[in-house]
């Protein structure tokens, strides 16, 4: 428990904001979105139960900026264009074929299984990742070289 606090840390120290970000993609999230001092508003988002409240908002905003409205887990019966995985408890057997399929993975508390979100990022079939140490994003993007971004949690804006 006291490694996700250190961690936590860390992640804030080196994480960047908007800048510094190469990605036109991954920039316009982060400033249009992200680090917006407006109220964006949220897509109405069916989140599942163990989901933070505290997360809720931002996520929705970042969803309805990529043109999503369907938040699903894994175990839905019409899988929708996001799908949301908290990796201690999901069996992550079919995550590259979601991937693969265009679905953007949503991942619950990333550093809560540090080890298994690091094997993810490291795969070749996963293109862009989104690490905002509490949400992180798996995404296949067309055109776009690999990258891993490290995006600083706008506590500030929590309300």
């Amino acid at each position: 428990m006291m490694q996700y606090y250190v961690d936590l840390v860390k992640h804030f120290i080196i994480a960047n904001s908007r800048h510094g970000t190469h990605s036109p993609f991954v920039y316009g999230l982060a400033d249009q979105v992200i680090y917006k001092k407006a109220n964006l508003g949220s897509v109405a988002v069916s989140f599942p139960s163990s989901f933070s409240w505290r997360y809720r908002k931002l996520l929705g905003a970042m969803l309805s900026h990529m043109g999503v409205n369907t938040l699903t887990t894994l175990y839905s019966e019409q899988p929708g264009a996001a799908i949301w995985i908290d990796p201690r408890h999901d069996p992550m057997a079919n995550l590259f074929d979601l991937l693969e399929a265009g679905k953007i993975i949503i991942v619950h508390e990333p550093y809560r299984s540090k080890q298994l979100w690091n094997q993810w990022n490291a795969d070749p079939r996963v293109i862009v990742s989104i690490d905002l140490f509490h949400v992180g994003l798996l995404l296949q993007r067309d055109g776009q070289r690999k990258e891993n971004f490290l995006l600083r949690y706008p506590y500030w804006n929590d309300k």
